[in-house]
This record gives C-alpha cells, structure tokens and sequence, in this order.
C-alpha cells in the first residue's frame, strides 16, 4: 500500500517534460508577462473565493442559497489554482499535477453549472416579493409622514400657547428679578462700605453727615450716632494750610480724582495723616445732592516711607564715609606702618624714639577716626566678642557721670540676667556714651534733671516690628534691649526728622555726627533704634541688639612675639604704592623675600611665574581692575593650599563673611604695624602656633 503511494505522487509531480519558458524561448518579457498575469489571476480568484465564505459565515442563515455561495466559491477559488499552476509550470513541468488541478476545477465548474439553472425560478419569486415589499413600505412612511405633519401642527399650536403664558411669567419673573437686583446690589454696596478698611462718610450740600461707617468710627473715634447730622468741618483737622476747608468749597466742580493729605485729630488727642478722596454724588438727572468722602489712613505708611527715606539717604553717606575711611587707612598702614618700622631698628637710648611714638600715637587716633567712620557706614565692627552690656554699661558708669553736667543725675536700671551680645566693646562703648551726653545735653545746665539708662532682654515678634521698627531689618527673636531717657526738652516732628542726619545739631558747638554714628554703630550690629519723643516732657532712645546664641567663645591667646622671623617668599597684592612698600620693607626686615603686584591681575601673573615659591600670599581685599574676591579666586585655582591673608581697610567680619569658606588663612586690618605684620605672616604659615 505504502508503495502505491509513493508510485502515485512520483508519477504527480513527474518533471520529465519541457517547461514552459522553453515553449516562450526563455523570451523574458514573454516569460514576464505569463507569470505575472496567471499570478494576478489567480491572486484576484483566491480573494474572491475567501470573500464568499467570509460573507456566508458572517451572514449566516440569513442569505438564501448560500450553499451556491460556497459553491461558486469553490469554483473560483478552482479556477484561481489553475492560473497558479501555470505559473508553477513555466519552470516546473509537474503537467500531471496541472492537469489535476484542471480536472477538479472542471468537476467544480459542471456541478456549479448544473446546480444553477433549478435556482432561477425561486430567485424571480424573491425579486417579485421584494418589489412589493418595497412598494408597501413606500406607502406605511407616506402615512407616517402625513401623521407626523399632523402632530407637528398640534405641537407647534401647543408651543405658540405654552410661549404666551411663559412670556407673561417670564415679564414677571424678570420685574422681579430686577428689583431684587436692585436690592442685592444695595445690600452689597451696604456691606462693602459696612467693612471697609477705610472710613467712608457720605454728606448732604450743607456738608452735614449723612452716613459714618465702622471703619471711620475706628479711625476717628467717634460713634456714628455722635457725628450724623454734624458739619463735617467740625472734626479737628489740624491742618495748618487749610486744606481741608479748601476741599469742602471746591466740592460743586470737584471730579473726585484729586485725593488730599490732611492731618486730623482723633478724639483722644492722637493725630493721625488721612488720604480724603471726596467725590460728589448726583441724581438721574445729573444734579449735585452730596459727597462722599473716602478717608484712608496713611500714618504708618507715612511713617515706613520717611524711615526708609532716612535708611537710604544713611546708605548713600555710609558708602561715602566708609570709602574715605579706606581710603584713609591705607595711607595709615604708610604712616604707622614705616613709624613702627623705624622704632623697632631704633636703639632704645635714642631720643627720637619720643617723636616716633608721637607718630605712632597719632596715627593710632586717625585709625580711631576712621573706626568712627566706619561705624557710621554701618562697617565698624572689628573686635567682635561676647559681652554683657549690663556689666559694659556698669564699667563705663564712672566715665559716664563725669562726662555730663553736675545738674544732671545719672540712674541706672541695669537687669543682671540678660543674655550677652556680640559686639565690639568699644563701639557699643562709643554708642551709649553718645546717647547719654546727647541726653544730658538736652536737659542743660540750667535745670536739674535726670538720665535713666536701663537694660532688659525683649523678645520681638513680627507684629512688634512692624509697629516699632518698620522699614528696618529686624528678624523675630531675642534681643537685648538698651533705653536711655531723659527728662529734657523733647523734640518736635521736624527735629525728630533729622536727629540722624548727618551735620544736623540742635546745639551752637555741635557737629552733627554724634547720633549718626550711634545709628551706625547699631546697623553694624544688626540691631535698630527708635526715638520716642514729648516735647517738654523728654526723649527715650530704644536700641534693640541681638542676643548671641549659644556659650561664650574661649579667649585667644596672643602669638608669642618672642620670634617674628620668618624665612619664605611673600607675594603682596595691593594697588596702594604705600601700602607695598611699608609691607615689601617690614617682611624683608623680618627676613622674607617680597614679591609685588599692583593689581588682582598682575598678582595672578606673578603667582602664577612663581607658585612653586610663593609661601603666603598678601591679598588686598577692595582694588580696581580685579577684584579681592575674584583675585582669590583665581589664585586658588592655580595652588588650591596657597595661604592667603586678606588684608583690608574695612572690618573683618565682611572680610570673613566673604572668604573663610573659601580657605582665607587670616585676615590683617589696615593700618597695621610692621610688629603686627609680621605675626600674622608668621601664625599664617605656621598655624600650630595659634
């Protein structure tokens, strides 16, 4: 059995015979067109055959005779494998398997044949049943449509009558709507002026109020039973250019676009700054029949401008006397510097020694003139430590009675327990000095009176701030408060406007810097100050310094000068010549060798020609061309373990504040001596010394 079929498919796909592309001559185009064209054939036969029997299956039942379906797919699908047979034979002469396949496609196409003639009767009976289905269908929408024309006459009438009535309700609906608009709108305008922060007071033409709000009772501190049906000119404006009165009389031509500022007093004798806007009020025809008046309070506004006013022009005139007082000390480093040079190579039995302390002595006051200076811009810190200002002031107490007058008593009110500050002594020292002789000279030596200093801790919220000290740079926290006050003159608004100006001085011998400096001095701390002040009954001058945080630092020992020499090459960056040449002729005698530069960039220069030498680097913090900063910066790239000292005319804490991160090795405030330089050089580059 097994051999049968095997004979059978080797007799079907037998290949002895001549293909087909032999018979085209193996013409390409010949062979092309034969192949592509059976290929296309029976491609198109196959997909039809496949559309049929994907159609009979989805339709199911549905389609009458679909068993002709299949069959004529059948026969298709037949045809289809005959084309695709000749395609197989233009190379592959497997005839008997061709001729198979046309047998088959030929059973398919008789039977197809034969099946189709018995179906044409019933398929004219179904194209009859169709056109009359048809037909009635036509004739059940005509009806349709007729009964939906009726219905739509029946609706529009219904709609045309439901329109008349709901035009009538919606006339009353909208009358109503509108009045109760009218009454919202009242009702809002009512509320609004009802919680206004602002005080608004409505007047008939005899200026007689109408309305006084809870905002103008608030301001005013008057009951709006108390002021209705009064003259609006009967409120104490204290005005002295009689702006208010002027207001009033322009009311008929007034627009209401030209706010006044008028001063007022309250009921209970406080006087507060108003912004009036008065606008006048009409009818529908345009007739005046009142005003309304909008008062806004702007004392506290008043009060932050003028504060910040003083701050900036305090800022314009600090940058001013702290650029002298750098200026200024670099010519000290010249003069003290090279005094202290001369006195040390001295012999001590030379009489010109006495002369050279004189220079060094009075170098050493001008560098507490520029210490002054620097206090007033705000800079003036240099020695900052932990003190406690109760015991500072207990110290200073003696100092304190005898710089004032014999008629003036001094008490003291001093708490035990506050926290300490950082401060600079001296400068806290120079601070309350200047406020207690500013107090004493303002009771006189004419009349006895008394100055009261007193401390306490206070600890400050932001609500306190923005009511004592707007417009300074005060943070919530603890503080130490100092107040000194006295029972002299006072002073009025226009005095207290410029205590802090700097020249300005109420007294014949003064030179105004006095409370200028003070404030300095308080701003270089980060504490504030305000003036409290009665005229005939006294002043009270309130600073507020930060309490320090924390424990005590533990105190520096100083550096041994026993031994300042050094050996090394020091590099000095400053665009002073003075400043150069005393710091090249102190290092050299202490036995460096000096390298100089006039600039940040020439220094980078010169560093970089000599890193491999350069011990310690001399770095002036403020030069043109390059900055200290960015100089420092620089040369850190090049050797990120170069010590640097920065050296400066300012104080030292900007100078830490800027560069201690960055590896500042220590830090020189000009004007120095040569003794002074030296050990700085010497702790710089040997830090266990420290």
């Amino acid at each position: 059995m097994g051999n049968r079929i095997m004979n059978f498919f080797q007799w079907l796909f037998d290949t002895n015979f001549m293909a087909h592309v032999y018979c085209y001559r193996q013409d390409p185009g010949l062979v092309g067109l034969h192949f592509w064209s059976d290929l296309s054939i029976g491609a198109a036969y196959v997909a039809i055959s496949l559309t049929l029997a994907y159609l009979v299956r989805s339709a199911k039942r549905e389609i009458p005779f679909s068993w002709m379906f299949l069959a004529f797919g059948t026969f298709i699908i037949a045809c289809g494998g005959t084309h695709l047979m000749e395609v197989l034979t233009l190379r592959t002469p497997v005839y008997w398997l061709s001729g198979l396949v046309k047998a088959l496609t030929a059973a398919a196409s008789v039977t197809t044949a034969l099946a189709l003639p018995p179906l044409v009767p019933k398929t004219l009976g179904m194209v009859k049943a169709a056109a009359i289905s048809e037909q009635r269908r036509v004739e059940i929408e005509e009806a349709n449509a007729a009964l939906e024309r009726e219905i739509e006459e029946r609706k529009r009438a219904e709609a045309e009558i439901r329109r008349l009535n709901l035009d009538l309700e919606s006339r009353v609906q909208q009358r109503t709507a509108e009045l109760a608009r009218a009454n919202q709108s009242l009702a809002e305008l009512a509320a609004i002026v009802e919680h206004s922060a602002d005080g608004i007071i409505g007047m008939d033409l005899e200026n007689r109020i109408t309305s006084w709000n809870p905002a103008a009772e608030k301001m005013f501190g008057y009951r709006a039973a108390d002021m209705i049906g009064k003259n609006i000119g009967e409120l104490a404006w204290t005005d002295g250019t009689g702006k208010a009165s002027a207001v009033w009389r322009r009311l008929p031509e007034s627009t209401g676009d030209e706010p006044a500022e008028i001063e007022c007093t309250r009921r209970d004798g406080g006087t507060i700054l108003l912004l009036l806007t008065v606008s006048p009020v009409r009818n529908q025809a345009g007739a005046l029949t009142g005003a309304s008046v909008i008062a806004r309070d702007i004392t506290e506004r008043k009060r932050s401008e003028q504060q910040l006013q003083q701050m900036q022009k305090l800022e314009s005139l600090g940058l001013v006397a702290g650029g002298v007082a750098h200026d200024f000390n670099n010519l000290l480093v010249g003069i003290l510097g090279n005094a202290s040079l001369v006195l040390d190579s001295m012999p001590t039995a030379n009489p010109n020694r006495v002369l050279l302390h004189h220079v060094i002595d009075a170098s050493e006051r001008a560098s507490a003139l520029t210490r002054q200076l620097l206090a007033y811009a705000g800079k003036g810190r240099f020695v900052i430590e932990r003190i406690n200002l109760s015991q500072l002031v207990s110290e200073i107490s003696t100092l304190l009675e005898t710089s004032i007058f014999r008629n003036v008593q001094l008490r003291l009110e001093l708490k035990s327990d506050i926290p300490q500050i950082e401060a600079d002594a001296g400068q806290i020292q120079q601070l309350i000095m200047n406020l207690v002789i500013n107090a004493a000279e303002a009771i006189g030596e004419q009349d006895n009176g008394t100055v009261l200093v007193t401390t306490e801790q206070q600890t400050v919220d932001e609500a306190y701030i923005a009511q004592n000290f707007a417009g300074d740079t005060l943070r919530p926290g603890s503080y130490v408060a100092l107040e000194v006050h006295d029972t002299g003159c006072g002073m009025d608004d226009a005095t207290l406007s410029k205590i802090f100006d700097p020249f300005f001085t109420t007294k014949f011998t003064g030179r105004g810097l006095g409370l200028a400096a003070a404030l300095g001095i308080v701003r270089g701390h980060r504490g504030a100050m305000r003036v409290y002040s009665i005229p005939g009954k006294g002043t009270t001058f309130k600073v507020l310094l930060p309490a320090a945080e924390g424990t005590a630092a533990a105190p520096v020992t100083e550096t041994p000068q026993s031994d300042l020499a050094g050996t090394g090459t020091i590099l000095i960056i400053d665009d002073e010549p003075a400043v150069r040449q005393m710091a090249t002729s102190a290092l050299e005698a202490y036995g460096y060798s000096v390298l100089t530069a006039s600039d940040g960039q020439a220094g980078i220069e010169v560093f970089r020609n000599n890193a491999d030498r350069v011990a310690a680097i001399l770095l002036d913090m403020t030069m043109p061309v390059m900055s200290g900063q960015e100089t420092f910066r620089k040369i850190k790239s090049i050797r990120p373990q170069a010590r640097i000292i920065v050296s400066s005319g300012y104080n030292e804490v900007e100078a830490v504040r800027r560069f201690t991160a960055k590896g500042m090795a220590d830090f020189i405030q000009k004007p120095y001596t040569a003794r002074k330089l030296a050990r700085t050089v010497k702790l710089a580059l040997n830090p266990d010394l420290s």
